[in-house]
């Protein structure tokens, strides 16, 4: 193959490894959707405000209706920054309050099976100081653990290599 073709060769793959990493950056992961997890429970006084929290940041409010039920559902997103395991705290009207069975933030979690029926029951008084959640590695690596950022690494390093040898080859026909 002469000076030429390697030319043609090596621009061809510097437009491959240019295609393949900017496919990479700019390509979007597919992450199904987390459902929120549900917290609800009964035999409040109609009227009466219900507040969770988390690390001791708002995760909704419910107003406790005629019935005496109350839910508030806190999605993933919220502002609280719920993680799974979580532990969840309860005020009514502003007040602590306990919750039995403790709850803590799971995606899509609603109340353990033996109590699915009535939910949490909150107790107006003294609250368990809530444990601070775990925040892991604090969202600095995606869902697929960094592997996409490897892939990145490797296709731009694989564009410098051919970007080298092409630069290589046609300095080699301009002499």
């Amino acid at each position: 193959m002469g000076i030429g073709g390697l030319t043609r060769l090596g621009l061809v793959a510097a437009a491959a490894g240019l295609m393949l990493s900017l496919g990479m950056v700019f390509a979007a992961s597919a992450n199904a959707q987390t459902p929120p997890a549900t917290f609800y429970g009964k035999g409040l006084t109609a009227g009466h405000k219900v507040e969770a929290s988390i690390g001791g940041r708002s995760c909704g409010t419910a107003t406790v209706t005629a019935t005496g039920e109350w839910v508030i559902s806190v999605a993933s997103d919220n502002k609280c920054q719920p993680t799974a395991g979580a532990a969840v705290s309860f005020t009514i009207n502003g007040a602590p309050a306990t919750a039995t069975p403790a709850a803590v933030w799971q995606a899509g979690g609603t109340p353990p099976a033996a109590n699915i029926a009535n939910g949490y029951v909150l107790t107006a008084g003294t609250a368990a100081t809530p444990t601070a959640p775990k925040t892991g590695n604090a969202g600095l690596l995606g869902g697929d653990g960094g592997a996409a950022s490897t892939w990145l690494v490797a296709a731009l390093a694989a564009v410098a290599l051919v970007t080298v040898a092409g630069g290589r080859a046609y300095a080699r026909r301009s002499r």
